[in-house]
């Protein structure tokens, strides 16, 4: 028992830095930033921190073990390691950001803008859509282990930069950046057969109100809109799962190079 207690009074700065990458980074993920009760976050960051602290505090023993002499040394060591979890989280958030925006262009192609809700994650307004392509590609991310990938890619972030010696570069700014541009290409993807869709049967509809004027356009397009919408989105909805899984994989090998 005094043994454990000396471990823990040695490890201590150790333990609050990597309690802070920890945290940051199960804020900035999916399911896990939201959703979840504070107390039961609290304690998952407390348990993982427990669980991988012996383990970083074995890369590099005198390496891993930072000495900071002051509390300013301390607030300035810990906004570091919150930067790195949120770079890490950022990485997986901007793909479901990416894809969600996708659900945004279907819906307001099709016109079914008044099915928005408040999203828990942004606490804003988006559309039904948007909000359904968001909970798939979370829960496909637990089904296919994106959670042991994340918690994979900290580990080696503290094999590379350990605790307390964070060192920036400018290629995090360029991966942010590259993942932003991913995000926004992978909704365009999921996006481009529904729309595609909808152009169509607006064009069949121009060429009824041309061939039959005495017919309610406005009452026929919106219906056929919503059908063409609801039957396509239905038929590519699978195709979320595979660009996220492509996506996840090209984001764990640029955090990889990073690292």
């Amino acid at each position: 028992m005094e043994s454990l207690a000396q471990y823990a009074v040695d490890h201590l700065v150790l333990g609050i830095l990597v309690l802070t990458r920890l945290s940051t980074l199960l804020m900035a993920m999916p399911a896990i930033g939201v959703g979840i009760p504070r107390r039961v976050r609290a304690f998952l960051a407390f348990l993982l921190t427990v669980l991988l602290l012996p383990s970083v505090a074995g890369i590099g023993e005198a390496e891993s073990l930072p000495t900071i002499d002051n509390l300013i040394d301390l607030t300035i060591a810990i906004a570091r390691e919150a930067l790195i979890g949120l770079l890490i989280g950022a990485t997986v958030q901007l793909i479901i950001t990416g894809l969600q925006l996708g659900g945004e262009a279907i819906t307001s192609t099709g016109g079914m803008q008044l099915g928005d809700a408040v999203d828990p994650t942004s606490s804003a307004s988006m559309p039904s859509i948007a909000r359904l392509v968001g909970m798939l590609v979370t829960a496909i991310m637990l089904a296919i282990g994106g959670h042991r990938i994340v918690l994979n890619l900290l580990l080696e972030s503290f094999e590379a930069m350990p605790a307390g010696h964070v060192e920036f570069r400018s290629s995090m700014m360029t991966l942010v950046v590259d993942q932003l541009s991913a995000g926004m290409s992978a909704g365009l993807r999921v996006a481009a057969p529904v729309i595609a869709a909808l152009l169509l049967s607006n064009l069949v509809t121009g060429l009824i109100s041309r061939t039959l004027p005495q017919i309610n356009v406005l009452a026929i397009g919106l219906s056929i809109n919503a059908l063409a919408m609801l039957i396509v989105f239905s038929i590519t909805v699978g195709s979320v799962g595979l660009i996220f899984h492509d996506e996840l994989a090209l984001a764990a090998e640029r955090l990889t190079a990073l690292w």
